[in-house]
């Protein structure tokens, strides 16, 4: 569209054999796709807020529905842009997004995953949370993968009319095949609390403030599980968040790769790391618990069935468990002791990040086009930090505050890839000036392992404390 403006705006008797590579057309073209980039990104943040307070108002399938309606009514209105094309079909482009703030990408994605963690068991979450981005990253590469293949052949509109047929299909699908679930009791104190004021907009940040405990002695500890946490996985994002920019960007500076080429890398790498998340990961968080399961588990299931109200007899409490374990599926019960502690959880997102750190180190040494191909194949081999962070963040808070705790992580998340595009997009452009490009994996490598000492201070509250509400 860039190029079509052009020429409608100049005129050029003599255009070169490719018309579209004068400098000036690619310097608008970069100018324009880092507006829809910004914009995305600003609104993408909006729309998590929006998200949040859909899900605690309406219900989470409502909300999911709203989250992928809108997305389907921005790309009806891009259709109209590609249609018409030049100044005015960019103009439509970036006017479009700002939709962006009512249903997007980040919304439908907190969405599932509260949906998610609605309808699994707890020990489930984790592993479930891995195929929810397992299955997205494989969808993604496949997308990538089939658009420029539709785009070649039937033109670049055929692409855009086919993602917003998939659209209207998703909001269908979920409204006939998903449960609706219960929402939150509008008449609940801490609710009523937590949407007034600002923290209404900025309440999902609150998850990782110092949490106060009392210990089994009596004594009161103030916990930073949660700080350290949300600190390790924005390093972690900041780290790995460039990585499929960056492998493109290296693969044709140093190895001359072209646009077919660099298609297949990265659908090789994305494609490996969602049938990673998908296929091994539950099974490894499965297995690891097993194998690092505490000892104690069992007394602290006691001895927090011991600390329920006095007028509660025991029969009356193993009635109330065996109807809490039939209906969770459709009405999870909102209570303190639901979930147990798995170390492993976070154990795995520490290693994962140690790993990642050292094999993004170690593609400095790469130094033929085809072992570029071998990073795709064993990057995807440490993935799962953000998955395991998840998991591990929903057991260090109150069950009431789970919407919260996603939407507070996915924020960061999303902040996070918004500096690495800048610090590392700088990082790269300041080596490639010296001819250095291959140690931008050392500094990437050099901010997973700090994401690492940090995620080594994120611990989970002693066995036997309690969380004090404030």
């Amino acid at each position: 569209m860039a190029c079509d403006a052009y020429y409608l705006e100049h005129n050029v008797l003599h255009p070169p054999e490719d018309r579209c590579s004068l400098r000036e057309i690619g310097a608008r073209t970069a100018r324009e796709v880092a507006i829809v980039g910004m914009s995305t990104t600003f609104f993408g943040v909006a729309n998590l807020l929006v998200a949040t307070w859909c899900i605690k108002k309406l219900g989470v399938k409502q909300a999911l529905l709203i989250q992928i309606f809108w997305p389907a009514v921005r790309l009806a209105i891009q259709n109209l842009g590609a249609m018409t094309g030049g100044s005015k079909g960019i103009l439509i482009f970036q006017a479009s997004q700002i939709i962006t703030i009512i249903g997007g990408p980040n919304g439908y994605v907190l969405a599932l995953n509260s949906f998610v963690t609605e309808i699994v068991n707890p020990e489930e979450r984790t592993g479930a949370l891995g195929q929810i981005q397992g299955y997205m990253m494989i969808g993604s590469a496949i997308g990538f993968l089939v658009g420029g293949v539709l785009g070649d052949a039937f033109g670049i509109l055929a692409p855009f009319r086919i993602t917003l047929l998939l659209f209207l299909l998703c909001c269908v699908y979920v409204a006939i095949a998903l449960p609706v679930l219960p929402r939150a009791d509008p008449n609940n104190t801490d609710t009523r609390q937590k949407s007034v004021g600002l923290m209404r907009f900025f309440g999902p940040l609150r998850i990782f403030t110092p949490q106060k405990w009392t210990l089994k002695d009596g004594r009161t500890s103030t916990q930073f599980g949660a700080l350290m946490l949300g600190i390790g996985v924005f390093l972690a994002i900041l780290a790995t968040g460039y990585l499929v920019t960056l492998l493109q960007m290296y693969a044709t500076t140093a190895f001359g790769f072209g646009t077919s080429a660099n298609g297949y890398l990265i659908f090789m790498y994305s494609s490996l790391r969602g049938l990673y998340l998908s296929l091994a990961f539950p099974r490894i968080i499965k297995i690891g618990r097993k194998w690092l399961q505490p000892p104690t588990s069992e007394s602290s299931k006691i001895e927090t069935a011991a600390s329920e109200p006095v007028g509660t007899s025991a029969s009356e409490i193993e009635i109330a468990d065996s109807m809490d374990a039939e209906t969770e599926p459709l009405n999870p019960p909102q209570r303190e002791n639901e979930e147990e502690t798995f170390a492993f959880d976070l154990l795995y997102a520490r290693c994962s990040l140690l790993v990642d750190g050292i094999l993004t180190g170690l593609c400095v040494f790469v130094s033929e086009g085809w072992q570029m191909y071998m990073v795709a194949v064993v990057l995807p081999l440490a993935a799962g930090t953000g998955s395991a962070s998840k998991g591990s963040i929903l057991q260090m808070i109150a069950s009431k505050d789970r919407v919260d705790a996603l939407s507070g992580i996915t924020l960061v998340e999303n902040v996070a890839r918004l500096s690495t595009i800048s610090v590392f997009g700088f990082v790269f452009a300041a080596l490639a000036e010296v001819g250095k490009t291959h140690l931008v994996f050392v500094c990437n490598a050099g901010v997973a392992l700090i994401g690492f000492i940090a995620l080594l201070f994120s611990r989970f509250p002693p066995d036997g404390a309690r969380r004090i509400d404030i």
